[in-house]
């Protein structure tokens, strides 16, 4: 049974245990098990140093234990809304409100959110309408003809934004989404709460879904809804499928005239349970110590002591603790934003949009300033930064390493942390199997439906992603 409340401890009388358990011919089995478990001793008493909580802290419950997963006081997880959320999230038969005809019922939430890249979107800039092809991780998603970015047509505008696609993998625990965290106005909430109504909620963008006062996942996919082309009205699925008809019914049994807030909240609610609870370290934290290897415990032990990474990625999604400030989840790094010269960008990055945070609230000392990310199943694309400026987790930790910002900043608007580590070409390889290998969940699968209720395929269904993906609808 896995543990939720205990700590992963390991004391002396552990390691005398397993001393006097070997006899006096011990082969190196038993001197690599004493060795390894004089490292995770270390690791832990290192943890319980730079982590208020110890080990504890950093443990990421079931995704069906909702009463210990991060939620917004107005909407409640129940299995009802995660089972409605997961096939909404990925149904492409509700993107019909889409700007050109043809392309209708071609996209879904998970066309830049999937499974395949870590419920990132597997290149650039993800695509929803006017994209085309899949590969086998999202990777040859490409613009269809017409929709390039150039068009002045309205009909072939496509959907995509100045940013790289955030992953939805152990969301629950950040209080506002998207990288300048405009999405988040919930009861409680201290990380927007000083923002005046006019910066929070301008009207007539999609920052006015703030107004209805909930936390930034739920913001987050009543508006993206919308932005995204997707419709819960006017004979939508919610409406005309009789199994989205009864789901519905079973998540909001007092019933909505709001199919719009209500298909977000369920999506919000499945997002939360989407949680890398089964990763070596995390199965590690409960106590199964071979989960991770000698190299990944090494790697763990620089990235809570000498690199010093949980300054800036802790608690349980190595992101930022519950209740974190502002302060604590914005940072400027240096990062570079989308090359807007290189063919496979399109549109362009404006002013308030490379001003990360500072673009939102108005602020110059949040300029520049952007969400710290999750860092659980990263191997699984190779696209990282607000701007997908680094292709590997080994960049960003040599950038980080040797603390030259791409991005022209003066001193003061630079991080203090932003500090060369001096890490060396070996400590760099333990870190780096530490964040590709003792984080990765390798079965993310199960927070994907078989099916949707109109069986049509997913995560997007144009015609050549039909064939990547081997889908006869």
């Amino acid at each position: 049974m896995r543990l939720h409340t205990l700590a992963r401890v390991f004391t002396l009388s552990t390691l005398l245990s397993a001393l006097l358990g070997c006899n006096s011919d011990s082969n190196n089995d038993d001197v690599t098990s004493i060795d390894s478990q004089s490292l995770s001793e270390q690791l832990v008493a290192q943890i319980d140093v730079a982590v208020e909580g110890g080990v504890t802290a950093l443990m990421l419950p079931e995704p069906t234990d909702y009463e210990n997963i991060p939620a917004d006081i107005n909407n409640p997880i129940t299995a009802e809304k995660v089972a409605l959320g997961m096939m909404l999230f990925h149904e492409t038969q509700m993107a019909t409100a889409g700007v050109n005809s043809t392309t209708i019922n071609t996209w879904s939430c998970a066309s830049c959110h999937h499974v395949a890249a870590g419920f990132k979107s597997g290149v650039l800039q993800g695509i929803g309408e006017g994209g085309s092809g899949f590969g086998i991780a999202g990777e040859a998603r490409t613009l269809l003809p017409n929709f390039d970015g150039q068009s002045t047509d309205p009909t072939f505008v496509p959907d995509v934004q100045p940013f790289t696609s955030p992953s939805i993998l152990n969301s629950a625990y950040q209080d506002v989404m998207l990288w300048n965290g405009q999405f988040g106005n919930a009861e409680g909430g201290t990380v927007n709460a000083s923002l005046e109504e006019h910066v929070l909620a301008p009207e007539g963008t999609p920052k006015f879904e703030n107004i209805r006062g909930f936390s930034g996942l739920e913001t987050q996919a009543i508006a993206g809804t919308k932005v995204h082309r997707m419709n819960t009205f006017d004979d939508s699925v919610l409406q005309n499928n009789m199994e989205y008809r009864l789901m519905f019914e079973a998540a909001f049994p007092e019933g909505s005239n709001d199919y719009l807030e209500e298909a977000g909240l369920a999506m919000a609610a499945y997002e939360r349970t989407v949680l890398a609870n089964e990763a070596p370290f995390q199965r590690w934290l409960a106590g199964e110590d071979s989960a991770m290897t000698e190299q990944e415990k090494r790697g763990a032990l620089l990235f809570f002591g000498k690199a010093n990474c949980v300054s800036c990625h802790t608690g349980p999604a190595l992101s930022s603790p519950v209740g974190a400030s502002a302060q604590e989840m914005f940072m400027a790094l240096g990062f570079a934003d989308l090359d807007v010269s290189s063919p496979s960008v399109t549109g362009t990055v404006s002013v308030n949009d490379a001003k990360g945070r500072g673009g939102f609230t108005g602020n110059v000392e949040d300029d520049f300033k952007f969400k710290v990310p999750q860092l659980y199943n990263l191997k699984d694309t190779n696209v990282f930064g607000h701007g997908g400026s680094f292709s590997s987790v080994r960049q960003v930790v040599m950038y980080k390493n040797t603390a030259v910002a791409q991005k022209r900043l003066s001193t003061e608007q630079l991080d203090a942390r932003f500090i060369p580590l001096g890490l060396t070409d070996e400590e760099i390889d333990d870190l780096v199997t530490f964040i590709e290998e003792g984080l990765y969940d390798p079965d993310l699968y199960r927070y994907v439906p078989a099916a949707t209720p109109t069986g049509a395929c997913f995560p997007v269904a144009d015609e050549q992603s039909k064939l990547d993906l081997n889908c006869a609808n």
